[in-house]
């Protein structure tokens, strides 16, 4: 398990006792992976570690959203199970029409109206940003204000043909996975002094694949880790669970990747708290 929790020696300098320090944790997207990401919450609960600012893409934004605006790990988890979002079909609605793609947010936009009384970043407990992708322009960028908090959170998980693009003023917007999956960027622009990344996508070696779903959930995470190695040598620690068993479309396997995510959570903060 160690060798998948990296810490970025030329950082070091960083971590020191003398002063407050600014902690910014960086959540990536990865479908249904991103369920490790609540067991490493957890983890990070149990042992009273706060950060001051949280990031995500896709998944990421999803479970960092419902965490930075109050609620526990393990209530998420059962928002998960309450809500039935560990079947794929529960997380995904078929659209009436193609034309957009094949599948519209219905779901998670009633998770997010039922769960959080408001729509505005400001309002959330801790500083939040969500990565999105403008369909139109090719850009991406990092929202961390304003009034439309639902809005861009759906938006940051639109994965792009499977969902249709999600329209927030006046721009048509894809998964922040497509340009940017482990969002770094903003925990550099706030100017925290130690940055955490937990990265819940890897393509293990395969001699064959087969089946619709796993080709295409192969050839998603092909496509996400192309765009993550230079932000994953930004932080000062990276974490990066084994889940080379599951792929993104495993929403029934949520209570074994919150095992794995916390499991990795404990032995990451165990060692941090010895130094």
């Amino acid at each position: 398990m160690a060798s998948n929790i990296r810490a970025n020696a030329q950082n070091d300098e960083l971590k020191t006792k003398n002063k407050p320090q600014k902690v910014g944790l960086a959540l990536s997207g990865g479908g249904a992976l991103g369920y490790a990401h609540i067991g490493f919450l957890q983890a990070m609960r149990e042992y009273k570690f706060e950060v001051d600012v949280v990031s995500g893409t896709s998944m990421g934004s999803i479970i960092g959203v419902l965490y930075c605006a109050g609620f526990t790990p393990i209530e998420i988890l059962d928002i998960v199970d309450k809500e039935n979002m560990n079947t794929i079909l529960n997380v995904v609605k078929l659209n009436s029409s193609f034309g957009k793609g094949l599948f519209n947010h219905d779901k998670l936009s009633k998770v997010l109206e039922k769960n959080i009384p408001h729509n505005d970043f400001s309002k959330l407990n801790i500083k939040f940003y969500c990565c999105v992708t403008n369909f139109n322009n090719a850009t991406y960028k990092f929202v961390g204000s304003g009034k439309f908090l639902k809005e861009y959170v759906i938006a940051s998980g639109t994965i792009p043909v499977i969902f249709e693009p999600k329209l927030v003023e006046g721009e048509q917007y894809i998964d922040g996975g497509v340009m940017q999956n482990l969002p770094v960027e903003p925990l550099i622009f706030e100017k925290c002094d130690i940055i955490i990344g937990v990265d819940v996508v890897t393509v293990p070696n395969q001699s064959e694949v087969k089946g619709l779903v796993n080709i295409f959930s192969r050839a998603m995470a092909l496509s996400i880790i192309s765009n993550t190695e230079k932000w994953a040598k930004k932080c000062d620690y990276l974490i990066t669970p084994n889940l080379e068993k599951y792929t993104i479309t495993d929403f029934d396997k949520a209570q074994e990747l919150f095992d794995i995510g916390y499991a990795y959570g404990k032995a990451f903060f165990e060692d941090y708290c010895k130094k």
